[in-house]
């Protein structure tokens, strides 16, 4: 696999949601599952597991836990597909990912699918920076999203945040 950066993939991602036309938050990941055409078979299972890509019939699924909380859900469905994607960018020199070891870039197109950059700049604008009421429209964790404004520069690591 090619050397990546973190804007790229970042730039996959949005690529990819523009194609499926996810458009405004929250980002429907099983919009975009459906998109790629894979189906997404939600079970409970242990807390320990959360999400895989399995074979069914010979085709691709995704299998999810649906025990597990939906930030949790939502999170490793984007790295499954992130999986996917990292793959189809590779196209005949990709490898599958059971045996794929890009799990960091993985998180890294997780987070750009379920938190996209255009998608919190623009909310975030629209909402005056407001972290929590983004992390709720966004289906995250207030943590996640005060992380992601920070990155992106919207929020400054030292501000103020009011505790309403």
């Amino acid at each position: 696999m090619a050397i990546r950066t973190n804007a790229y993939y970042r730039k996959l991602a949005a690529e990819w949601l523009t194609e499926a036309g996810v458009l405004e938050p929250p980002v429907d990941i099983e919009c975009l599952a459906a998109y790629l055409g894979v189906p997404i078979r939600a079970l409970r299972m242990p807390k320990f597991f959360t999400a895989a890509l399995i074979a069914d019939d010979g085709m691709p699924s995704i299998l999810v836990n649906s025990a597990a909380g939906e930030g949790t859900r939502r999170h490793a469905l984007g790295h499954v597909i992130g999986h996917m994607l990292m793959v189809m960018d590779e196209g005949a020199a990709g490898a599958y990912p059971r045996t794929a070891t890009e799990h960091r870039e993985a998180d890294v197109l997780a987070t750009a699918i379920v938190m996209p950059e255009p998608m919190v700049a623009d909310q975030a604008s629209k909402w005056f920076n407001d972290y929590r009421y983004l992390a709720r429209l966004f289906g995250v964790q207030e943590n996640e999203m005060l992380d992601k404004m920070t990155e992106m520069g919207i929020l400054r690591e030292r501000a103020i945040r009011w505790d309403y």
